[in-house]
């Protein structure tokens, strides 16, 4: 009886969809905006079973993609971010890991810039972006998912400790190097333009075309600050070779151009993991969770860190995880503060303040969602 329904049923199909097809393209010489609604709505159940396959692919090849930001050499227009490969480097790791286990495998490419890292995520080269600029442009219309913000850059600057300036402040009346006609530039003129009139603080402007350019200048002593995004700035002091040492950066932040990790918008479980997996790193750190004692942790009366290491049964099943995939995500590259320090920090050659991302607890805004 099933197999006569089957075939009728497939008989059916073949009789209605030639017709189906013959009246949409028939419609298309009367009136092409019916061929082109048709014809969208003929693709749909495509783009719905195409949206399942992120995690699938992942599974079924035991690796994540990711794309990571290198940043070129030159400082570009649409994109003033500093080149941050570690970081990006330990989040694929720590997504790879909540998905795959402790023996995840992840295959990273580099690219330029966001602009070529968003075209490659959009056409299925790679699952993951760790971090891409968190703004409106990036988030509206284009297809992706963004994590909570897992690292808060902005426009800061970067000084010669021989200048005796501490805070951005000082940097009234004083020659200021930035790249022209980028956010930098907006940033930097509306930051002074927004304080108190009765404290005059202006500046004085040293644009430039071009990176090499705008560094020799500050180098040789033709402006007393260099302005652009902090992890920006880390890199270039790093570029000053021995002569890195002579140079701070401020600890003001004076515009905001967070990060977050990103992927694509129609596979909604993948993005999902990404998301929490940024989130058990913070949580972690707030814990006092670290990568070397994680495993004893287990036995602990808290209440987060026996949800953390699977001890109640609540954080797998909603992610169709495993209840200890968090724990192997900490003991892979530790909490979030452990992953900051080794590959941004004090540690590290980047020596990039935590300043905001700091736990709010610190005064910074890193802040876990709730695990309930």
């Amino acid at each position: 009886m099933a197999l006569r329904l089957a075939t009728s049923f497939r008989q059916f199909l073949f009789s209605v969809i030639p017709h189906l097809f013959l009246s949409v393209i028939l419609n298309a010489v009367n009136d092409p905006r019916i061929f082109f609604c048709r014809c969208l709505l003929f693709a749909l159940p495509v783009a719905s079973a195409h949206a399942a396959t992120t995690l699938d692919h992942i599974r079924q090849t035991k690796v994540l993609r990711c794309g990571i930001n290198i940043e070129t050499p030159e400082y570009s227009t649409s994109d003033d971010h500093g080149a941050r490969e570690a970081f990006d480097a330990d989040i694929c790791k720590a997504v790879a890991t909540a998905i795959l286990g402790p023996n995840a495998r992840t295959a990273i490419t580099a690219y330029p810039d966001d602009v070529s890292s968003m075209e490659v995520l959009g056409n299925g080269k790679v699952d993951l972006l760790p971090t891409l600029t968190l703004d409106l442009t990036h988030s509206a219309n284009t297809g992706i998912a963004f994590s909570s913000p897992l690292l808060y850059d902005g426009v800061g600057f970067l000084v010669p400790i021989a200048a005796h300036v501490s805070h951005a402040s000082d940097l009234t009346n004083k020659k200021i190097c930035f790249l022209a006609e980028t956010e930098v530039e907006v940033a930097l003129r509306a930051w002074f333009e927004s304080q108190p009139a009765q404290q005059h603080m202006k500046f004085v402007p040293f644009p430039f075309q071009e990176e090499g350019e705008m560094e020799a200048a500050f180098v040789t002593g033709n402006c007393t600050a260099l302005a652009g995004d902090l992890t920006r700035l880390a890199n270039t002091r790093v570029a000053f070779g021995p002569l890195a040492t002579r140079y701070a950066l401020l600890p003001e932040q004076i515009s905001k151009d967070p990060l977050a990790a990103a992927s694509r918008a129609d596979d909604t479980a993948f993005a999902e993991i990404v998301r929490w997996t940024i989130e058990v790193l913070i949580q972690a750190e707030e814990s006092g969770l670290t990568q070397h004692n994680i495993v004893a942790s287990r036995a602990s009366s808290d209440p987060i860190a026996q949800v953390l290491t699977g001890q109640t049964d609540e954080i797998g099943a909603r992610l169709s995880l495993d209840n200890t995939w968090a724990a192997h995500v900490i003991a892979a590259v530790g909490n979030y503060g452990e992953i900051y320090d080794r590959d941004l920090g004090d540690p590290s050659p980047l020596k990039l303040p935590r300043a905001l991302n700091r736990l709010y607890t610190q005064g910074g805004l890193m802040y876990p969602l709730p695990f309930k």
